[in-house]
């Protein structure tokens, strides 16, 4: 699954970018010539742009000006109040309808669902046919063209898709079109030159793994996020691993024999070993698919490009067949918001230019790979703008590209103002912000230095983001037991639960993240929609306010009323959700003394040592103020907590600083707590997003350890008057993997015993909520990914510019780029910053 992770500062074309862009001076500085620069700084310059291997967010900084989109999101106008302009041609900014959106074409002129209609080598079934949404026919406009004019038509589409999934790169991107659009074939053209492949055990007819071991077959484990990075797993030295590792009788040894750090094979480490093993053990019967696997011939050596779900149809236009279906049309014909979310746009690179940056393998190495798009020479724009310069560590700059299509569009009139982006690689953020007050530069960031006097500017801006950061508990009891640190009351869900419960959202706001977050209890905060379409919220909804209820430790009697026997008793469900706080210090000493009778009285199960201290590890990048504060607040808590109670005084919180493996350290076992550690992205998708809690197999989860496929979960299906559904109505019980896997369409894949399919389109919204809650309640209750605050970021615009809207909007931020308004042209800003005295901090802690 494709997971996309967005970072704070909204800058993008017409939307939200992922990090703070653009810095110099655009006219001569002795007459008004009308150029408009918007300068900025970035503390990391991009390793490159091309949209085939782009590593991170910090990449997408220049890739997102010089791209380009199908169709895209827009504001909603009201009709009623004069539409989108004004009779002079201005933006009619009144008639903007608060909180809505349209989804609009651009280089696109048309999409049309053409599954019924494709030729029958694409396979689909006569159920597909009819169900339609898996072949799509997508006509371009006849003026789209490179930055030096040469036309683009759609043999450049198909040529670009056949290169992001040529087997001879294995290029880092190619996953969004084989496992996410799941274009047909494509994930086989992809790994063609594979001479083996893995597949669930189940696959080759096996009911478990001791029966496939008895019948010869050779297992193979897949590591589970240790030391994962960029590109697959690394040991601790940075040594690429293996993705496979074959199973061995060290690694099936039985649980009871089992000691951490003493296995070996094939030279990995014990932490390894201990890491796969624990994900397979042998008595667990049929794991989930990725986990276990046997190694066979690769079947797919054969697979040809035309075999590959993507065709021409003319110079024009073409078809993309997909394995999945997905709803890009309403009802009316009109683009959903699917449409511009999953396909934007498809890869595009520029044939003549990307064939000349080719790079063949050195020696040793069997992989082809390419400079294209990570320099000035070697990059090419079919944006709004393009790039002029580009110097390694220092700055890049961007100028509008005259060739862009877009620019020819009526409804782009009066936007994309700025006629030039110029962005300085300032590392230390002290520096960018006395470059912004010394009006340098048009965006500073809110810090704990500054905060206190501008948060209450006129020219900050506050946007909500996805993200939910809080604390991460580690609660292996193998891992704790071996780690010498007498800590293993972490695996004990009561403890965890106690913690969780001892921490005040609101005091970790105003103490750790004053004015830039606010307080969070649930996993996923009120940016998540679970049906845009209608405008739903996700954390607005019944079975959501219920569910977070019941987490936090509410029961709700036969007259409907909630109450969490110590503060709250006979409330409605609204007032018992307003009152939430997740801070329950009477409950929480209740569960840490239920916590600490289960350590003493089964204290070699958890390694307890009575007459040592219990330490946990802080694991932090870097020793700093900030983090020793951090340290020192849930040094506190757990004072507090364990106050009257036989842990008094006996739970040390140490500082320890792991440099860029410190997620990896945690996930590891090495630190027990991660503090700030969270989440982001697919906000239309929180259905998919809680893989990252409850999925071991999803690459952001901090707790693969925790076997979902070992925890039952039973619920019963909603029924409906005017809607059927597969399990409708039925009590199901299934773990709590599967239970996602369902709900996102994805058990066939894997070859679950249960293989209902409740993904977007197939099942009712309400029946998919009543999942998301349970698996949400379970995780909360679980207190692994302690949640306590959402991203709530601010930032100061410069008085050059303003911001489109001040309203934040999910799909525009606050207009970006595209809509930013113009205050001064660069010539008169230098007058304007020289009046000033070249100190503008006075200006910008006004706040009116």
């Amino acid at each position: 699954m494709n997971k996309k992770i967005k970072s704070a500062l909204a800058l993008l074309i017409g939307g939200v970018m992922s990090t703070s862009i653009v810095a110099a001076c655009g006219g001569d500085g002795k007459k008004d010539d009308g150029t408009v620069t918007y300068r900025t700084t970035t503390s990391v310059m991009p390793s490159n742009w091309n949209e085939f291997t782009y590593a991170d967010n910090n990449d997408t900084q220049i890739l997102g000006y010089i791209s380009s989109s199908f169709f895209e999101y827009d504001y909603l106008f009201d009709e009623a109040k004069g539409g989108k302009f004004n009779e002079d041609g201005s933006i009619n900014k009144d008639a903007i309808v608060e909180g809505g959106y349209s989804t609009n074409y651009s280089a696109a002129t048309a999409l049309e669902d053409v599954t019924s209609t494709v030729d029958a080598k694409w396979g689909y079934t006569e159920a597909q046919k009819a169900e339609g949404g898996y072949a799509w026919k997508i006509t371009l406009r006849d003026d789209l063209k490179w930055d030096d004019g040469t036309a683009i038509d759609a043999d450049d589409f198909i040529y670009s898709m056949q290169e992001i999934l040529n087997p001879d790169f294995l290029n880092f991107r190619a996953d969004t079109y084989c496992d996410t659009l799941k274009i047909k074939k494509a994930s086989s053209y992809f790994n063609k030159n594979q001479d083996f492949v893995y597949v669930a055990v189940a696959s080759q007819g096996y009911t478990s793994n001791q029966e496939a071991i008895d019948d010869g077959a050779s297992l193979y484990i897949k590591p589970t996020a240790l030391f994962s990075g960029v590109g697959g797993f690394v040991d601790e030295n940075g040594n690429k691993m293996p993705e496979w590792i074959p199973v061995d009788d060290t690694l099936w040894a039985p649980k009871e024999s089992f000691e951490a750090g003493t296995a070996e094979n094939d030279g990995l480490s014990g932490a390894w070993a201990y890491n796969a093993y624990n994900s397979a053990y042998l008595d667990v019967g049929l794991p989930y698919a990725s986990a276990v696997a046997i190694q066979i011939e690769n079947p797919d050596k054969t697979t040809s490009w035309d075999q590959v779900g993507m065709y021409k149809v003319d110079d024009s236009s073409f078809v993309v067949c997909l394995d999945k279906s997905y709803q890009f049309l309403k009802d009316d014909g009109s683009l959903s918001y699917l449409s511009a979310y999953y396909m934007s746009s498809l890869p595009l690179v520029k044939k003549d230019l990307y064939d000349k940056c080719k790079i063949a393998p050195v020696e040793g190495a069997t992989l082809w790979t390419s400079n294209y798009n990570s320099s000035l020479a070697t990059t090419a724009s079919w944006g709004p703008y393009k790039l002029v310069s580009f110097q390694s560590g220092k700055s890049y700059k961007l100028v509008k590209n005259e060739h862009w299509y877009g620019y020819n569009m009526e409804e782009n009139k009066n936007q994309y103002n700025i006629d030039a982006i110029y962005c300085e690689c300032i590392e230390e953020p002290a520096t960018a912000w006395m470059m912004f007050i010394g009006g340098d530069v048009d965006d500073g960031a809110l810090m704990t230095e500054n905060i206190e006097e501008y948060r209450n500017s006129k020219y900050t801006t506050w946007s909500p983001s996805t993200g939910t950061f809080g604390m991460q508990l580690f609660g292996d009891l193998e891992v704790l037991k071996a780690s010498g640190n007498n800590n293993g009351i972490l695996a004990i869900d009561s403890f965890r639960q106690a913690f969780s419960l001892s921490i005040n959202r609101t005091d970790v706001v105003e103490k750790i993240w004053p004015g830039t977050a606010i307080a969070c209890f649930g996993l996923l905060n009120d940016q998540y929609y679970s049906n845009i379409e209608e405008g739903e919220v996700y954390r607005n909804t019944l079975q959501a306010k219920e569910g977070i209820l019941r987490a936090y430790g509410f029961t709700q009697d036969a007259e409907g009323k909630w109450s969490n026997g110590t503060t709250i008793n006979g409330a409605t469900l609204e007032a018992a959700y307003r009152a939430l706080s997740g801070y329950d210090p009477a409950l929480a000493k209740e569960k840490v003394k239920e916590a600490y009778a289960e350590l003493t009285e089964n204290a070699d199960k958890y390694g307890y040592d009575a007459s040592k201290d219990i330490t946990f590890i802080y694991g932090t990048s870097a020793k700093n103020a900030k983090q020793e504060q951090r340290v020192a607040y849930l040094q506190n808590v757990l004072d507090t907590l364990t106050k009257d109670t036989g842990l008094e005084g006996k739970i040390k919180v140490v500082l320890h600083e792991d440099g860029d493996a410190w997620s990896d350290k945690f996930r590891n076992g090495d630190s027990q707590i991660g503090f700030g550690y969270g989440f982001s992205g697919n906000a239309f998708n929180p259905f998919d997003i809680i893989g990252a809690f409850v999925d071991p197999e999803d690459s952001l989860n901090y707790h693969t350890y925790w076997d979902t496929t070992k925890e039952s979960m039973t619920l019963t299906m909603p029924t409906f008057d005017d809607v059927d559904y597969e399990g409708e109505g039925q009590e199901i019980t299934m773990d709590m993997r599967n239970w996602f896997l369902c709900l996102n369409g994805l058990a066939a894949e894997e070859q679950q015993q249960y293989q209902y399919n409740w993904d977007a389109g197939i099942a009712p919204a309400e029946a998919r909520l009543v999942i998301l809650a349970a698996l949400e309640e379970r995780v909360i209750k679980k207190s692994y990914s302690v949640m306590l605050i959402g991203d709530y970021s601010g930032s100061l615009l410069g008085a050059k510019f303003s911001q489109f809207d001040d309203y934040y909007n999910t799909f525009m931020g606050h207009g970006g780029i595209k809509y930013m308004v113009v205050n001064y042209t660069d010539y008169q800003w230098a007058n304007y910053v020289k009046s000033n005295g070249n100190d503008l901090s006075e200006e910008y802690k006004k706040a009116e």
